[in-house]
């Protein structure tokens, strides 16, 4: 049995997540930058007053919605790597999120935006510290693959964490270039197709001889 405490925690949440649905509507119909919060208020039944009980601002709330994705994409990386052979973990890892920026254009603009200067004054520290904690456990997923090939001997022995940051950079860097392009109105690359051959060539320098991956298998 829950106590008031517990209970009011809920409601919160509850209404928090209701906010949450009624603005990805309103972000996918008006588009982020013709939306405001009574837009939203409205698609939500609330009042205005309401919204800023719980987001700071739009930015805040545009930014909150990666949180469900993030930890989506998290449950789906650790089962990942848990069901894929250690030689192809790094390549599976990468290839989802390279997957996942291109199914989900509002998710990977939200992530832009937090590149942004001044944002970070328009967001609460509860969006802050959620969405921190999901791009960190992206990047971890990526640096395990890593770890998990250097001790099965795959990989030559390296800084899997340095390798790790490279490729969460190649992989936001790939999201910049794209989204370049298309305002640019520049004919059609394939990024992400060159982000997974700069995967291979990354790759291919981590493994082993086969000699020496033998030796140390």
């Amino acid at each position: 049995m829950t106590n008031p405490q517990e209970r009011k925690q809920q409601e919160r949440q509850a209404r928090r997540r209701r906010i949450q649905a009624a603005a990805r509507e309103v972000f996918a119909e008006r588009g982020y930058a013709k939306a405001s919060i009574e837009h939203i208020a409205k698609q939500a039944g609330l009042s205005v007053g309401a919204i800023y009980l719980y987001f700071r601002s739009k930015e805040d709330l545009y930014v909150s919605l990666l949180e469900e994705t993030l930890a989506h994409l998290d449950t789906e990386l650790a089962s990942r790597r848990a069901e894929v052979d250690v030689g192809e973990r790094l390549s599976a890892t990468f290839d989802r999120l390279l997957t996942w920026a291109g199914e989900d254009v509002e998710g990977t603009r939200i992530l832009r935006l937090l590149s942004q200067p001044g944002v970070r004054p328009q967001l609460s520290d509860e969006v802050v510290t959620e969405v921190g904690a999901g791009m960190t456990r992206l990047r971890e997923h990526v640096g395990a693959a890593i770890a998990d090939g250097i001790h099965a001997g795959v990989y030559r022995d390296i800084n899997a964490g340095e390798v790790a940051d490279l490729l969460w950079a190649l992989f936001l860097g790939n999201l910049d270039a794209a989204e370049t392009r298309t305002n640019l109105e520049l004919p059609a690359h394939p990024a992400a197709d060159a982000a997974r051959g700069a995967l291979a060539l990354i790759e291919g320098s981590l493994k082993l001889a086969p000699a020496f991956a033998k030796r140390a298998a």
